[in-house]
């Protein structure tokens, strides 16, 4: 079931009855701003810290063991331009509990308190103890990103494939500067404004009867901020035009055992004939898998790389490859790398690499299928992006037409975009 319950305000529910668990799930959706990515990250820990009505971390737990165990999940992320604030509460299916009657209700209680009824300090602040204890675990965490030198190439990597737009300069997880000069009272600023504004999209998954949902949420304390008009969150999408004419690079020394290399691709639009799959599977002949060209020739046969491996992004028609690597093997890992690319194009591979990468994607979309959260982000891109999806007998009919023309012509149209070196000693 899906129905509008307010301009911008969308309800899914989907009565499956094959997981133990159900699972709501609400996303506040706005446009991607850097001045606000920091603070909605920390308002989203925050808001999981404590309630009104259980005021410390501690008395919030306690109450998810009273409900057989529920799991609360505050987190932002990126969905295309937008930032996604999401709420969750995963429970026990009721059924199988001896008093699980009043689950479903109470566990909507309980997500209703932690996004719409705060623990506050006053009538423009969030608690002292919430606040200062969230900002303060989110300093640290911010200064140990340093520590993670993956991580740190693959954002320095994000700078410069979006050099041209700057909301997307700030990792969702924030920036030290930002989060040092962000306030309390800035803070539950934008805690009122993403509440009156943002798009939210509102996920059921389980075996849940929609009438009882309904009505339960109806009673519920967040029916009436449901109840109001939002703001249009629009999609819009990155034009790699300019790195693809000029690429960017860019090399750091640091005092570093390890090396690390990121490589940024750009995928020319596919042919209507051919098959939309296309793209994903040359990924994983290139370097996609652990029977990957860049796996076998640059890391087992050659020692290359302690790691090596490519990944695809079909919405943005990206491809990045990382490699840890020796400062001293750079140049030949970076020769070899473009060799692997360069036999693709040339379709140097057979068909039962094309068989198995065939194979890996029905099987990873079989297991992914198999989740709740599956479900959830289907019908949130359903709602934001619906061109991305396609459904098990679309999805089965592109992997049968995919064939060797068609992984060719995409690895032709790859395009370097953007490179970033990290050297160690």
């Amino acid at each position: 079931m899906k129905q509008e319950i307010a301009k911008n305000v969308i309800l899914n529910i989907d009565p499956i009855n094959k997981f133990r668990t159900i699972k709501i799930q609400i996303d506040f959706l706005r446009p991607l701003d850097k001045e606000e990515t920091t603070t909605r990250r920390l308002l989203a820990n925050v808001l999981s810290n404590s309630t009104k009505s259980y005021p410390s971390f501690r008395s919030l737990n306690d109450r998810e063991m009273e409900l057989y165990g529920s799991e609360i999940n505050v987190y932002t992320r990126n969905l295309l331009n937008l930032n996604d604030l999401a709420f969750s509460i995963e429970f026990a299916d009721p059924k199988f509990l001896l008093d699980g009657d009043d689950l479903l209700k109470d566990n909507i209680d309980l997500l209703s308190k932690i996004i719409f009824d705060p623990n506050l300090k006053n009538d423009h602040e969030f608690s002292d103890d919430s606040f200062d204890t969230e900002k303060r675990n989110l300093m640290s965490n911010l200064a140990s990103v340093d520590d993670n030198q993956d991580l740190v190439s693959m954002l320095k990597l994000s700078s410069l494939i979006h050099h041209d737009n700057p909301d997307k300069q700030i990792p969702i997880f924030g920036d030290m500067v930002h989060l040092n000069s962000l306030t309390n009272q800035d803070l539950y600023e934008h805690y009122k404004k993403a509440i009156k504004e943002d798009t939210i999209i509102i996920n059921v998954v389980g075996d849940v009867d929609e009438k009882m949902f309904l009505k339960i949420m109806d009673n519920s304390f967040m029916s009436t901020f449901l109840k109001r008009d939002r703001c249009n969150s629009k999609v819009t999408f990155d034009s790699f035009e300019n790195l693809i004419d000029h690429p960017l690079t860019q090399s750091e020394h640091k005092h570093l055992n390890q090396s690390r290399l990121a490589l940024a691709y750009v995928t020319e639009k596919i042919d209507p004939s051919f098959s939309y799959l296309a793209p994903q599977a040359m990924n994983l002949i290139l370097g996609g898998d652990d029977q990957s060209k860049l796996f076998l020739q640059v890391r087992e046969k050659n020692s290359l790389a302690y790691s090596v491996s490519s990944t695809y992004h079909p919405i943005s028609h990206l491809m990045t490859i990382q490699a840890g690597l020796d400062a001293k093997s750079v140049d030949q890992a970076m020769d070899l790398i473009n060799k692997q690319i360069d036999a693709v194009q040339k379709g140097q591979f057979t068909q039962s690499q094309i068989e198995h990468a065939k194979k890996v994607l029905s099987t990873r979309r079989k297991i992914s299928s198999d989740s709740i959260q599956y479900y959830i982000m289907h019908n949130i891109w359903e709602d934001v992006y619906p061109k991305s999806l396609l459904d098990d007998e679309h999805y089965q009919a592109e992997l049968d037409k995919l064939d060797k023309d068609h992984i060719i012509k995409v690895a032709q149209g790859i395009h370097d975009i953007a490179q970033y070196r990290l050297i160690g000693d």
